[in-house]
Protein backbone atom coordinates (compact mmCIF):
# COMPACT_ATOMS: atom_id res chain seq x y z
CA UNK A 1 0.00 0.00 0.00
CA UNK A 2 1.48 3.38 -0.97
CA UNK A 3 0.70 6.55 0.43
CA UNK A 4 -0.10 9.88 -1.39
CA UNK A 5 2.23 13.03 -1.32
CA UNK A 6 3.00 14.63 1.89
CA UNK A 7 1.40 11.62 3.44
CA UNK A 8 2.51 8.79 4.79
CA UNK A 9 1.82 4.33 5.88
CA UNK A 10 -0.09 6.85 8.83
CA UNK A 11 -2.89 7.44 6.22
CA UNK A 12 -4.39 3.95 5.82
CA UNK A 13 -4.26 3.47 9.89
CA UNK A 14 -5.32 6.52 11.23
CA UNK A 15 -9.41 6.19 11.10
CA UNK A 16 -8.08 3.59 13.41
CA UNK A 17 -9.25 -0.36 13.30
CA UNK A 18 -12.90 -0.07 12.39
CA UNK A 19 -12.43 2.10 9.37
CA UNK A 20 -8.77 2.16 7.99
CA UNK A 21 -8.65 0.09 4.79
CA UNK A 22 -5.13 -1.74 6.20
CA UNK A 23 -6.89 -3.28 9.10
CA UNK A 24 -10.01 -4.27 7.26
CA UNK A 25 -7.51 -6.07 4.40
CA UNK A 26 -5.08 -7.64 7.47
CA UNK A 27 -8.66 -9.01 9.27
CA UNK A 28 -9.05 -10.36 5.68
CA UNK A 29 -5.88 -12.72 6.21
CA UNK A 30 -3.60 -10.49 3.88
CA UNK A 31 -0.31 -9.62 4.91
CA UNK A 32 -0.26 -5.81 4.87
CA UNK A 33 3.09 -4.26 4.18
CA UNK A 34 3.11 0.10 4.05
CA UNK A 35 5.71 1.66 1.89
CA UNK A 36 6.99 5.10 3.15
CA UNK A 37 7.92 6.78 0.08
CA UNK A 38 11.47 8.49 0.48
CA UNK A 39 11.87 11.90 1.69
CA UNK A 40 8.89 11.99 4.32
CA UNK A 41 9.79 11.58 8.06
CA UNK A 42 9.98 8.39 8.46
CA UNK A 43 12.46 7.56 5.15
CA UNK A 44 14.90 10.22 5.34
CA UNK A 45 18.48 8.16 5.58
CA UNK A 46 20.63 7.85 2.86
CA UNK A 47 24.04 6.58 2.56
CA UNK A 48 25.47 9.21 1.12
CA UNK A 49 23.80 12.76 1.79
CA UNK A 50 22.64 14.10 4.78
CA UNK A 51 18.73 15.24 4.71
CA UNK A 52 20.29 19.28 4.79
CA UNK A 53 22.46 18.72 1.80
CA UNK A 54 20.67 19.61 -1.86
CA UNK A 55 21.76 16.07 -3.49
CA UNK A 56 19.17 14.66 -0.89
CA UNK A 57 16.20 16.07 -2.10
CA UNK A 58 16.94 16.07 -6.04
CA UNK A 59 13.95 13.32 -6.93
CA UNK A 60 10.31 13.50 -7.47
CA UNK A 61 7.59 10.89 -7.99
CA UNK A 62 10.04 9.94 -11.27
CA UNK A 63 12.41 8.34 -8.52
CA UNK A 64 10.04 6.83 -6.50
CA UNK A 65 8.74 4.69 -9.58
CA UNK A 66 12.22 3.97 -10.87
CA UNK A 67 13.70 2.76 -7.84
CA UNK A 68 11.71 2.77 -4.36
CA UNK A 69 8.84 0.72 -5.91
CA UNK A 70 10.78 -1.84 -7.46
CA UNK A 71 13.28 -2.31 -4.74
CA UNK A 72 10.04 -2.82 -2.35
CA UNK A 73 8.09 -5.34 -3.87
CA UNK A 74 11.23 -7.31 -3.86
CA UNK A 75 12.16 -7.15 -0.47
CA UNK A 76 8.10 -7.84 -0.05
CA UNK A 77 8.27 -11.21 -2.45
CA UNK A 78 11.51 -12.12 -0.99
CA UNK A 79 10.31 -11.96 2.80
CA UNK A 80 6.82 -13.67 1.32
CA UNK A 81 8.08 -17.10 0.27
CA UNK A 82 6.39 -18.99 -2.13
CA UNK A 83 4.40 -15.71 -3.80
CA UNK A 84 5.29 -14.63 -7.23
CA UNK A 85 2.69 -11.74 -7.17
CA UNK A 86 1.43 -8.93 -4.94
CA UNK A 87 -1.83 -6.91 -5.26
CA UNK A 88 -0.15 -2.85 -4.93
CA UNK A 89 -2.79 0.00 -3.61
CA UNK A 90 -2.03 3.47 -4.45
CA UNK A 91 -3.44 6.37 -3.73
CA UNK A 92 -2.65 9.88 -5.73
CA UNK A 93 1.83 9.96 -5.91
CA UNK A 94 1.26 6.33 -5.19
CA UNK A 95 -0.61 6.04 -8.72
CA UNK A 96 1.62 8.32 -10.46
CA UNK A 97 5.05 6.70 -9.41
CA UNK A 98 3.50 3.26 -9.90
CA UNK A 99 2.86 4.38 -13.65
CA UNK A 100 6.32 5.42 -14.20
CA UNK A 101 7.90 2.30 -12.80
CA UNK A 102 5.37 0.26 -15.63
CA UNK A 103 6.38 2.50 -18.11
CA UNK A 104 10.35 2.48 -17.16
CA UNK A 105 10.55 -0.92 -15.75
CA UNK A 106 7.67 -2.88 -17.18
CA UNK A 107 9.53 -6.16 -16.09
CA UNK A 108 7.76 -5.42 -12.94
CA UNK A 109 4.49 -5.52 -13.87
CA UNK A 110 4.45 -9.55 -13.94
CA UNK A 111 5.07 -9.48 -10.51
CA UNK A 112 1.56 -7.38 -9.70
CA UNK A 113 -1.70 -9.43 -9.75
CA UNK A 114 -3.75 -6.12 -9.35
CA UNK A 115 -2.68 -2.58 -9.13
CA UNK A 116 -5.76 -0.95 -7.41
CA UNK A 117 -5.56 3.30 -8.23
CA UNK A 118 -7.29 5.28 -5.78
CA UNK A 119 -7.39 9.03 -7.36
CA UNK A 120 -5.00 8.14 -9.71
CA UNK A 121 -2.91 11.29 -10.72
CA UNK A 122 -1.24 11.26 -14.24
CA UNK A 123 -2.53 13.38 -16.61
CA UNK A 124 -3.45 16.77 -14.91
CA UNK A 125 -5.37 18.68 -18.44
CA UNK A 126 -8.90 19.36 -15.92
CA UNK A 127 -7.44 19.93 -12.63
CA UNK A 128 -9.02 22.39 -10.79
CA UNK A 129 -7.66 22.69 -7.53
CA UNK A 130 -7.13 27.00 -7.44
CA UNK A 131 -3.61 26.42 -5.10
CA UNK A 132 -2.22 24.25 -7.80
CA UNK A 133 -3.15 25.93 -10.91
CA UNK A 134 -1.30 29.71 -8.84
CA UNK A 135 1.49 27.49 -8.37
CA UNK A 136 1.56 25.80 -11.93
CA UNK A 137 1.78 29.42 -13.03
CA UNK A 138 4.51 30.60 -11.24
CA UNK A 139 6.36 26.95 -10.51
CA UNK A 140 9.71 28.56 -12.48
CA UNK A 141 10.20 31.51 -9.77
CA UNK A 142 9.47 29.55 -7.07
CA UNK A 143 11.53 26.81 -7.42
CA UNK A 144 14.66 29.47 -8.06
CA UNK A 145 13.65 31.41 -5.11
CA UNK A 146 13.00 28.14 -3.07
CA UNK A 147 16.48 27.12 -4.31
CA UNK A 148 17.88 30.54 -3.40
CA UNK A 149 16.60 30.58 -0.01
CA UNK A 150 17.75 26.77 0.50
CA UNK A 151 14.41 25.28 0.63
CA UNK A 152 14.67 21.84 -0.82
CA UNK A 153 11.89 20.26 1.52
CA UNK A 154 8.23 21.19 2.00
CA UNK A 155 6.71 21.91 3.77
CA UNK A 156 10.65 22.81 5.42
CA UNK A 157 11.84 21.00 7.86
CA UNK A 158 13.00 23.21 11.14
CA UNK A 159 11.02 23.92 14.14
CA UNK A 160 9.91 27.73 13.39
CA UNK A 161 7.92 26.21 10.30
CA UNK A 162 6.49 23.43 12.04
CA UNK A 163 5.00 24.85 14.76
CA UNK A 164 3.96 27.64 12.35
CA UNK A 165 2.16 24.78 10.47
CA UNK A 166 0.67 22.60 13.48
CA UNK A 167 -0.61 26.03 15.03
CA UNK A 168 -2.68 26.88 11.78
CA UNK A 169 -4.69 23.72 12.30
CA UNK A 170 -4.59 23.06 15.88
CA UNK A 171 -7.99 22.34 17.31
CA UNK A 172 -8.80 26.06 18.20
CA UNK A 173 -8.42 26.60 14.11
CA UNK A 174 -9.40 23.61 12.74
CA UNK A 175 -12.29 24.79 11.06
CA UNK A 176 -10.36 26.97 9.54
CA UNK A 177 -7.96 24.73 8.42
CA UNK A 178 -10.69 22.35 7.07
CA UNK A 179 -11.72 25.11 4.93
CA UNK A 180 -8.44 25.60 3.26
CA UNK A 181 -8.03 21.39 2.85
CA UNK A 182 -11.49 21.43 1.15
CA UNK A 183 -10.83 24.30 -0.90
CA UNK A 184 -7.25 22.24 -1.88
CA UNK A 185 -8.95 18.51 -2.09
CA UNK A 186 -12.65 19.46 -3.19
CA UNK A 187 -15.39 20.77 -0.64
CA UNK A 188 -17.52 17.60 1.20
CA UNK A 189 -17.69 18.56 4.76
CA UNK A 190 -20.04 15.90 5.46
CA UNK A 191 -17.07 13.15 4.58
CA UNK A 192 -14.57 15.09 6.73
CA UNK A 193 -14.16 14.24 10.23
CA UNK A 194 -13.28 17.69 12.00
CA UNK A 195 -12.21 16.96 14.85
CA UNK A 196 -9.77 14.64 13.35
CA UNK A 197 -7.82 17.33 11.31
CA UNK A 198 -5.28 18.23 14.09
CA UNK A 199 -4.57 14.91 13.88
CA UNK A 200 -4.27 14.34 10.29
CA UNK A 201 -2.53 17.32 9.99
CA UNK A 202 0.29 15.90 12.50
CA UNK A 203 1.19 12.76 10.30
CA UNK A 204 1.67 15.29 7.19
CA UNK A 205 4.88 13.76 6.70
CA UNK A 206 6.90 15.70 4.07
CA UNK A 207 8.02 15.11 0.29
CA UNK A 208 10.59 16.89 -1.87
CA UNK A 209 10.02 20.78 -3.21
CA UNK A 210 10.90 19.04 -6.60
CA UNK A 211 7.97 16.26 -6.56
CA UNK A 212 5.86 19.49 -6.21
CA UNK A 213 7.20 20.87 -8.86
CA UNK A 214 6.70 18.13 -10.98
CA UNK A 215 3.05 17.83 -10.46
CA UNK A 216 2.47 21.74 -11.90
CA UNK A 217 4.75 20.58 -14.57
CA UNK A 218 2.29 18.04 -15.52
CA UNK A 219 -0.61 20.45 -15.37
CA UNK A 220 1.60 22.38 -17.90
CA UNK A 221 2.25 20.48 -20.01
CA UNK A 222 -0.15 18.34 -20.71
CA UNK A 223 1.10 15.12 -20.93
CA UNK A 224 2.86 12.54 -18.68
CA UNK A 225 6.24 13.73 -19.17
CA UNK A 226 9.47 13.61 -17.37
CA UNK A 227 11.08 16.31 -15.24
CA UNK A 228 11.76 19.40 -17.13
CA UNK A 229 15.25 21.60 -15.36
CA UNK A 230 14.64 24.38 -17.46
CA UNK A 231 17.47 23.97 -19.47
CA UNK A 232 17.91 21.78 -22.76
CA UNK A 233 21.76 21.61 -21.55
CA UNK A 234 20.28 19.87 -18.24
CA UNK A 235 17.41 17.88 -20.02
CA UNK A 236 19.83 16.32 -22.79
CA UNK A 237 22.21 15.17 -19.59
CA UNK A 238 19.40 14.09 -17.78
CA UNK A 239 17.04 12.26 -19.90
CA UNK A 240 19.32 12.56 -23.33
CA UNK A 241 17.15 14.99 -25.48
CA UNK A 242 15.95 19.10 -25.28
CA UNK A 243 12.78 18.43 -24.13
CA UNK A 244 11.79 15.74 -21.31
CA UNK A 245 9.97 12.83 -23.07
CA UNK A 246 6.74 10.93 -22.70
CA UNK A 247 6.24 7.87 -20.05
CA UNK A 248 5.11 5.17 -22.07
CA UNK A 249 1.86 3.60 -20.20
CA UNK A 250 1.33 1.09 -23.02
CA UNK A 251 3.88 -0.62 -21.15
CA UNK A 252 2.09 -0.64 -17.69
CA UNK A 253 0.24 -4.30 -18.77
CA UNK A 254 -0.54 -5.68 -15.45
CA UNK A 255 -3.99 -5.70 -14.41
CA UNK A 256 -5.66 -2.41 -12.95
CA UNK A 257 -8.65 -0.99 -11.16
CA UNK A 258 -9.42 2.43 -11.48
CA UNK A 259 -11.56 4.21 -8.43
CA UNK A 260 -12.10 8.18 -8.91
CA UNK A 261 -14.92 10.72 -8.35
CA UNK A 262 -16.89 14.16 -9.61
CA UNK A 263 -15.75 16.26 -6.48
CA UNK A 264 -11.42 15.38 -6.68
CA UNK A 265 -10.21 19.05 -7.65
CA UNK A 266 -6.86 17.02 -7.76
CA UNK A 267 -8.37 14.24 -10.12
CA UNK A 268 -10.17 15.21 -12.62
CA UNK A 269 -12.83 12.55 -14.36
CA UNK A 270 -11.84 13.33 -17.95
CA UNK A 271 -7.49 13.16 -16.76
CA UNK A 272 -8.93 9.29 -15.77
CA UNK A 273 -10.65 8.61 -18.77
CA UNK A 274 -7.81 9.72 -21.01
CA UNK A 275 -5.46 7.38 -18.43
CA UNK A 276 -8.20 4.34 -18.80
CA UNK A 277 -8.16 4.83 -22.41
CA UNK A 278 -4.24 4.52 -23.02
CA UNK A 279 -3.88 1.29 -20.24
CA UNK A 280 -3.62 -1.80 -22.26
CA UNK A 281 -5.20 -3.70 -19.38
CA UNK A 282 -7.85 -2.18 -17.33
CA UNK A 283 -10.23 -4.42 -15.65
CA UNK A 284 -12.36 -2.13 -13.52
CA UNK A 285 -13.62 1.34 -14.00
CA UNK A 286 -15.20 2.88 -11.11
CA UNK A 287 -16.49 6.31 -10.79
CA UNK A 288 -17.57 6.53 -6.67
CA UNK A 289 -21.49 7.74 -6.86
CA UNK A 290 -21.43 9.91 -4.29
CA UNK A 291 -21.51 13.18 -5.70
CA UNK A 292 -19.27 15.34 -3.37
CA UNK A 293 -16.65 12.21 -2.80
CA UNK A 294 -12.92 13.76 -3.10
CA UNK A 295 -9.51 13.35 -3.19
CA UNK A 296 -8.54 12.74 0.37
CA UNK A 297 -12.30 11.07 1.08
CA UNK A 298 -10.38 8.09 -0.16
CA UNK A 299 -8.80 7.89 2.62
CA UNK A 300 -10.32 9.65 5.09
CA UNK A 301 -13.37 9.74 4.37
CA UNK A 302 -16.24 8.97 7.56
CA UNK A 303 -18.29 6.60 5.16
CA UNK A 304 -15.33 5.12 3.08
CA UNK A 305 -15.63 1.35 3.86
CA UNK A 306 -19.36 1.69 2.55
CA UNK A 307 -18.37 3.97 -0.55
CA UNK A 308 -15.39 2.61 -1.66
CA UNK A 309 -13.83 -0.08 0.16
CA UNK A 310 -16.48 -2.77 0.35
CA UNK A 311 -15.98 -2.85 -3.57
CA UNK A 312 -12.48 -2.74 -3.09
CA UNK A 313 -12.09 -5.82 -1.53
CA UNK A 314 -15.18 -7.49 -3.71
CA UNK A 315 -12.57 -6.77 -6.30
CA UNK A 316 -9.57 -8.34 -5.29
CA UNK A 317 -11.51 -11.38 -4.49
CA UNK A 318 -12.29 -12.03 -7.79
CA UNK A 319 -8.72 -11.20 -8.53
CA UNK A 320 -7.57 -13.97 -6.48
CA UNK A 321 -10.20 -16.23 -7.69
CA UNK A 322 -9.15 -16.01 -11.40
CA UNK A 323 -12.58 -13.68 -12.30
CA UNK A 324 -10.44 -10.86 -13.54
Amino acid sequence: MVHGLEDSSVGYLVLGPKKSLAYRLSNLGYDIWLLNTRGNRYSRKHKRYQRQMPQFWDFSFHEVGLYDLPAAIDYVLAMTKGFQQLHYIGHSQGTTSFMVMGSERPGYMKKIKLMQALAPVVFCDYIESPFVLLASKYIRPLTFYARTLGIYDFPPEGEVWQRLFYQICSFAFRNTCSYFLLQLMGVDAQQLNATLVPLFVRHVAGSSFKSLGHYTQLVRSGGFYKYDYFSAAENRRRHGSDTPPEYNLANVDCKVALYYSKNDLLTAVRDVERLRDLLPNVVHDELIPYEKFNHVDFIWGNDVNSMLYDGMVEVMRRSDAGEL
